[in-house]
């Protein structure tokens, strides 16, 4: 971060402490303070990560949906640090924990549009399969990876440019891990997508 980035965060910072220094808003912001880090900045970013996932925890039994929302998306932003980084366990270890937290949330989206829901999901898998790749473990990215491009899959042929794109680099992302561990692509996961995409090519 840059100087004038740190003066003008010290303020907000400032100012939200002398109202609660336990609120949401707070976490937030420092949320946004670590994510704004680079990794040669990762203990810096850390000590900022945890004390957002501090306050979260504080309010998972009043505000539950915030909480869970702020903590995954820490998670998933630890996680994004540790991969730059190159500290594959811990980036391995985030991105699970940010994972089970969006499954969760996408399960409870009953009788409710949940594409921001499904699309959080689909980051934190993405985050996943590169932590798992770089930690070596090309079994486990594949299989995170086919997980990733089925829970996507409801984005196929509809005008959602960032589902699209990233849907699109997992498939080839799955394919390569196929590739390099010997495994033919799941038909019925990629199927039902080439329809979907046809169809949407018909409409157009």
């Amino acid at each position: 971060m840059t100087d004038n980035t740190d003066e003008e965060y010290a303020l907000r910072l400032s100012y939200l402490e002398k109202t609660d220094p336990n609120s949401l808003a707070v976490a937030r912001l420092y949320l946004e303070m670590a994510s704004n880090h680079s990794p040669d900045q990762r203990e810096e970013a850390l000590a900022l990560f945890d004390a957002a996932d501090a306050i979260f925890a504080l309010h998972l039994p009043t505000a539950r949906d915030a909480a869970v929302a702020g903590l995954a998306l820490s998670l998933n932003n630890r996680a994004a640090l540790e991969i730059e980084a190159g500290e594959w366990d811990w980036a391995v270890d985030a991105a699970c924990q940010a994972v089970e937290l969006r499954q969760d949330r996408l399960r409870n989206c009953v009788g409710r549009k949940d594409d921001k829901e499904r699309l959080d999901l689909g980051y934190s898998l993405a985050a996943l399969v590169l932590a798992l790749q770089g930690a070596g473990k090309l079994d486990l990215a594949r299989d995170a990876a086919c997980d990733a491009v089925e829970v996507l899959g409801a984005f196929a042929g509809m005008r959602n440019q960032d589902a699209f794109v990233l849907l699109t680099k997992l498939i080839c992302i799955y394919a390569d891990l196929c590739n390099q561990t010997g495994q033919l692509p799941d038909a019925n996961v990629l199927l039902p997508l080439a329809k979907a995409f046809y169809s949407a090519r018909g409409k157009s």
